[in-house]
């Protein structure tokens, strides 16, 4: 059959026909597709979902709150708003006459005050019009004065006509209220009594789906004024680094996560959940409102994303992880630079804002991470902004061999936690990259040139106490276990994660009998800093008989020996590892040649320094000829800010390439995995050394690390700085870093000690009120030279030997915290015709208070448990106005106490002295109490004896 074609054309009408309806028809579905596309989009069903919920949460709390209305006393305000309407019924004809006439009155008063207002504006005008003529010396001002003074009669004429039509509409509501106000002022306690219920109906009648609703979210409509539509912030003191370039941060989380900053939700899933702790998160009165914070500068992640996947969430375990696979298609992110921390991680943004502050209130993850990071003496090896000036966590090895043998130190090189299991002592040797048989020999060889250099290196010490006498081991260990050792010190009772970074701030003190001699033990605890002058161990004061016993104790703890060497001392081996070292810094030839000219001696010891030297020994370590040696380890600022593309991931295959937080993670596990699969020599493999962290302690550090960001916020999105800021933020620190915290509760943190105590209260004390509590120069000499304050406990207070600076900031920080900073001031007693110093007596023996407080001798009847200081100490030591809250409240200032409440119903009394007026009371005991003398002191005239306790 013949083409069909047109007069004139080269092509089938009839296919053309057909291409184009089926074009059409395409085009028509296309677009179909891309209505319903984005009528049905993820986020736009998550909306859908929270308004069904929240009709179910509004309704069930109102519910509640119909519940929780009281039913009797709701009927009896209904009774009396049926009875004054009655009243006002009976004499609505009167009511209606003073309503006519108060409207009468509106318009009178409406009319005066017109009037007066167009007068008042004149009269200004006029006024200022006559000022400047007659400044001006024109002969024209007394007539223009004229004319002011008579407009200024007129005024007032007016303004009494004002008042006058005031006060008549005042007289009217008056008679009016006569009969209404009855009415009115049940109505509001009515109103009162169920506004709870009022909101919430209000609430949903505005949040209940409607046909007009239904038109404004439908398909080709919404771009209206939908109610389903994309929730964003925009943050203009807190940018993004996008491509070098810095923009505000756009955050659409709660396009999903509507309920994020609402109460009511907390029990449902997410994204419909409400934000943990609202008065600290998104609380609109809390520290971090959602409308300057946002979402995505703590959680991190892609905040303009509306879908799930691009958001770059991430699971917090492998079973959410399995669950998102299956439910959303998740996969690693790797569009994003920085994808969501998971949640467990979430803290770790705290130090965009608190830069370098080694502890965040209520941050407890980020806390504890910082803690494991400084007790592994990461930022030894890794300089770490905020950490520049914390001490070397090892101790020092300049007098090694005083206290420790060469073959010890071989054995503890080797393998330290073979030794001690709770040691933060890594291992060098060993390891994955290096544990071949043919690597123990070069093992052994380098771990002997450590020890022999650290010996001829060491200098010389004399012990102050020689040839010590042996003490009572049982005696010690009571010492030991009772004074306070195990609040920095482990003995055995746990393992590293158990514990805790604060527990073992010192060395523990497991297997130390195998470590070192009875006399450098004896001596150590005897004065520290004979030893090491710049140690942060404090001095006990203990006698030297009680040195005897805890020496004694502790030099019978012993352990195991520790691994044996794994291959036998070979100088050949010995000559092939220092050519390797000097090869790589000469050539092949002069390295040869220096080697000849050498004794077995000067190699060993060539080969010891240049072992340390690799390994970063002096990192933690104060070592003979390192004194000016640098940091071996990468700089770790700004790692948690790094790319994954910066990441060398080698051959290890088993973890995605794309996620940076599964290399450190798989980097603090195995230090030296990524060395697998490939051809090095022995000083191009890998040389972080083994802590064997648990999954505990990683998760910890992967914390810290991740915290350590670029500084890009501008400062008008940092905390507000002031005084009392900075005070806060330098005496935590200190006392963090010296661990005050490892025995005593500061802001919530701490007291890790008070759980190996039977009674908190036999524990040491609770300091976040000591600010407010005690006198600032009572604190200072008491932290120069502590004194026994409840003498039936055995936990003392230790002298921490810190100077002025150190000192001052501990009381400028307490005072912060207690903010109690201020002007010195005295209390001085007046003595008054009332007689209050013998009412203040009779109260003080009627309360029995000396049942409890101590007055020089301690009652042998009492149980310690409910013993309290010296109230002779009163006078000296604590604050007046802080003895009065403390009389008033004790529970809300130290939760637990045994201290009684005796005026519950502040400011009544069940007492009747002083007219049975409670503050009065308090003040007359607490006058009576600081008349009180005679007790122990801290300041001059009693810290040398007090030392000597």
């Amino acid at each position: 059959m013949a083409e069909k074609k047109g007069v004139g054309h080269a092509y089938n009408v009839d296919f053309l026909n057909v291409v184009f309806a089926a074009s059409s028809l395409f085009l028509f579905l296309s677009v179909i597709w891309m209505v319903w596309d984005d009528y049905d989009r993820d986020w736009k069903s998550t909306q859908r979902r929270f308004g069904q919920l929240e009709m179910q949460v509004t309704q069930a709390n109102l519910q509640q709150a119909g519940r929780s209305v009281d039913r009797s006393k709701l009927t009896q305000l209904q009774a009396q708003e049926a009875a004054a309407r009655k009243n006002v019924e009976t004499n609505q004809k009167k009511v209606d006459e003073l309503q006519n006439k108060l409207k009468d009155a509106d318009n009178r008063l409406y009319r005066a005050t017109t009037d007066y207002q167009a007068m008042k504006a004149t009269y200004d005008q006029d006024r200022y019009d006559f000022e400047a003529t007659r400044v001006a010396g024109s002969t024209s001002a007394a007539r223009k004065g004229q004319i002011v003074g008579d407009e200024e009669r007129r005024l007032t004429e007016l303004n009494l006509a004002k008042e006058k039509a005031e006060a008549d509409k005042a007289e009217l509501q008056r008679q009016l209220g006569q009969y209404t106000g009855q009415v009115a002022a049940v109505q509001k306690q009515i109103d009162d009594l169920t506004a709870e219920q009022t909101r919430l109906g209000k609430r949903l009648e505005v949040i209940a789906p409607s046909v007009k609703d239904y038109f404004r979210n439908a398909p080709l409509l919404d771009f209206m004024a939908p109610t389903f539509k994309v929730q964003q912030i925009i943050l203009p003191n807190v940018v993004d680094d996008v491509n070098f370039i810095r923009v505000p941060k756009m955050d659409r989380c709660q396009t999903c996560h509507l309920a994020i900053d609402k109460k009511g939700y907390e029990k449902y899933p997410q994204p419909f959940t409400t934000h943990p702790d609202l008065a600290t998160y998104l609380g609109s009165s809390s520290p971090h409102p959602l409308d300057r914070i946002g979402c995505t500068v703590c959680h991190e992640g892609m905040g303009q994303s509306v879908s799930f996947r691009d958001a770059a969430h991430m699971p917090s375990n492998e079973k959410q992880k399995e669950d998102w696979e299956k439910k959303y298609h998740w996969e690693e992110p790797h569009l994003w630079d920085y994808p969501m921390l998971p949640v467990k991680m979430t803290e770790a943004s705290c130090a965009k804002c608190h830069k370098q502050q080694v502890y965040v209130p209520k941050a407890d993850r980020i806390n504890i991470a910082y803690a494991t990071f400084e007790r592994g003496g990461c930022y030894a090896c890794h300089k770490t902004r905020g950490f520049e000036n914390v001490r070397k966590p090892g101790p020092i090895l300049t007098k090694i061999d005083s206290k420790l043998s060469p073959d010890w130190v071989k054995t503890w090189i080797r393998n330290p936690r073979a030794v001690k299991p709770t040691t933060w002592m890594p291992r060098f040797f060993y390891n994955s990259n290096n544990s071949s048989p043919e690597d123990g020999a070069r093992n052994e060889v380098e771990i002997d040139a450590i020890a022999a250099y650290l010996f001829a290196n060491a200098d010389k010490h004399d012990f102050a106490v020689k040839s010590p006498p042996r003490g009572d081991a049982k005696n010690g260990e009571q010492i030991v276990k009772g004074i306070g050792c195990q609040g920095c010190h482990v003995v055995g009772e746990g393992s590293r994660v158990d514990v805790g970074p604060r527990r073992t701030f010192g060395q523990p003190l497991e297997n130390i009998g195998n470590k070192t001699s009875y006399e450098w033990i004896y001596n150590w605890v005897r004065d520290p800093k004979h030893y090491s002058p710049a140690t942060y161990m404090p001095n006990l004061r203990l006698t030297d008989s009680q040195v005897a016993d805890v020496a004694t104790f502790l030099v019978g703890l012993k352990g195991p020996a520790g691994d044996a060497a794994k291959a036998a001392p070979d100088p050949k081996v010995a000559d092939d590892v220092l050519l390797d070292y000097l090869k790589n810094v000469m050539p092949f030839e002069d390295a040869k040649a220096q080697m000849a000219k050498m004794t077995p001696g000067q190699k060993q010891m060539d080969l010891g320094q240049r072992a340390i030297g690799r390994y970063g020994c002096f990192s933690c370590h104060d070592i003979k000829g390192f004194e000016q040696a640098q940091s071996i380890g990468t700089d770790l600022s700004e790692e948690g800010s790094k790319l994954v593309t910066r990441l060398d991931f080698a051959f290890v295959t088993d973890i995605p390439h794309t996620s940076k937080t599964a290399w450190f993670r798989t980097k603090l596990h195995d230090p030296r995995i990524f060395d697998k699969g490939r051809v090095l020599q022995p000083l191009e493999k890998l040389r972080m050394p083994n802590f064997d962290f648990t999954d505990e302690e990683v998760d910890r550090l992967l914390t810290a690390i991740m915290s350590f960001q670029r500084e890009i916020q501008p400062p008008a999105a940092m905390p507000v700085r002031s005084a009392r800021s900075d005070n806060i933020i330098v005496g935590r620190t200190l006392v963090h870093r010296r661990n005050c915290v490892g025995c005593h509760i500061i802001e919530g943190d701490g007291g890790d000690y008070l759980k190996l105590v039977a009674d908190s209260s036999l524990g040491p004390p609770l300091l976040t009120p000591e600010g407010a509590r005690v006198q600032p120069d009572w604190l200072y000499a008491f932290i120069r030279g502590p004194i026994t304050i409840r003498p039936w406990l055995s936990v003392r207070m230790p002298t921490f030997g810190l100077d002025d600076q150190n000192v001052n900031t501990v009381l400028n920080y307490f005072g912060s915290i207690s903010n109690s900073i201020g002007p010195f001031q005295s209390h001085e007693l007046i003595k008054t015709a009332s007689n209050t110093e013998g009412t203040g007596k009779q109260m003080f023996e009627l309360l029995q208070c000396q049942k409890c407080h101590v007055l020089g001798t301690i009652p042998k009847d009492q149980p310690t448990n409910t013993l309290a200081p010296d109230l002779r100490m009163a006078s000296e030591r604590l604050q007046p106005d802080w003895i009065l809250q403390w009389m008033k409240s004790p529970l809300a200032i130290l939760p637990g106490t045994r201290m009684p409440a005796y005026w519950p119903d502040y400011p009544k009394s069940f007492y009747p002295q002083l007219g049975g007026n409670a503050e009065a009371q308090i003040r007359a005991i607490r006058d009576h109490v600081l008349t009180f003398r005679g007790g122990p002191s801290p300041k001059v005239s009693g810290a040398k004896n007090a030392n000597n306790n």
